[in-house]
């Protein structure tokens, strides 16, 4: 039997984006481990239990961490991991069936707005001053924060920061009405949890990260150097981050319920 070893510990988003790889290997035969992060690895083998989920790099796995450190987007995530892989497309957009027992305790939450203003790198995490008119222009609807850090204060209805395992952030996120999230993991969770969602984006197309078939209204800066795909010019300053104005995500809450498939809208300067 063929066999398909990855080990992938960087961005939980990344994980949600191999599925589509994964599932296609196993379809043609391959037998499929994976080595990440202990506590990803526990709710994958949750949500695909025919592959081995393990926190364990062993000899002979393909490192997708080190083979993508220099690489900078040209195509869809999943196609990139692909050709590094060998697998062959295409391929459909991730998709998740959160457990009944992950989504019950967040049930008091359906069509809540969940906001989350993280992201691991700088480049696509919320500016506080901008993330905290975000969070007051989605008030006085139910607004829960979501996040591992529980700063700065945010306007909300719920603060669920710091207090969310990864399983209890994919049954909130399945639960929620829409998410607000950035060009993060929250963003792939949710889109392939089936939760309409407004992803804000700095300087990656947006189309190197989401499928056409997924319910994602995309906010992107109508800017001269946008999308750069991490052929940065400005410095560090990540302008890009700032462009959209509260108003305007409030207004994509509001139109993202009506969307069928991916939509990308250039956003107006804050």
């Amino acid at each position: 039997m063929n066999k398909l070893a990855i080990a992938r510990f960087h961005g939980l988003g990344d994980l949600v984006l191999l599925l589509p790889i994964l599932d296609r290997a196993h379809a043609e035969g391959y037998a499929v481990s994976v080595a990440t992060r202990h506590d990803w690895a526990a709710v994958f083998a949750v949500l695909r239990p025919r592959y081995a989920w393990t926190s364990d790099r062993t000899q002979g796995m393909k490192d997708l961490d080190a083979l993508t450190m220099e690489i900078r987007p040209t195509e869809h995530r999943t196609d990139e991991f692909a050709r590094l892989l060998g697998i062959s497309g295409p391929f459909d957009a991730p998709w998740i069936e959160v457990p009944l027992a992950w989504r019950t305790p967040f049930e008091r939450f359906a069509g809540c707005v969940v906001f989350a203003p993280e992201a691991e790198h700088e480049a696509r995490r919320a500016p506080e001053d901008w993330a905290a008119a975000v969070a007051g222009a989605l008030l006085p609807g139910n607004v829960v924060l979501a996040g591992r850090n529980n700063s700065p204060a945010l306007p909300c209805t719920e603060d669920l920061r710091g207090t969310l395992s990864v399983k209890d952030l994919f049954g909130l996120l399945a639960s929620a009405g829409s998410v607000v999230c950035m060009d993060s993991g929250v963003l792939h969770v949710a889109a392939a949890a089936g939760a309409p969602t407004v992803a804000v984006f700095g300087g990656v197309d947006p189309r190197y990260r989401i499928r056409p078939s997924q319910k994602v209204l995309a906010l992107q800066a109508d800017m001269e150097c946008c999308p750069c795909n991490k052929n940065e010019t400005c410095g560090g300053t990540y302008d890009c981050l700032k462009y959209h104005s509260p108003a305007d995500v409030a207004r994509a809450v509001r139109d993202v319920a009506g969307i069928s498939h991916m939509h990308v809208r250039t956003a107006r300067p804050a």
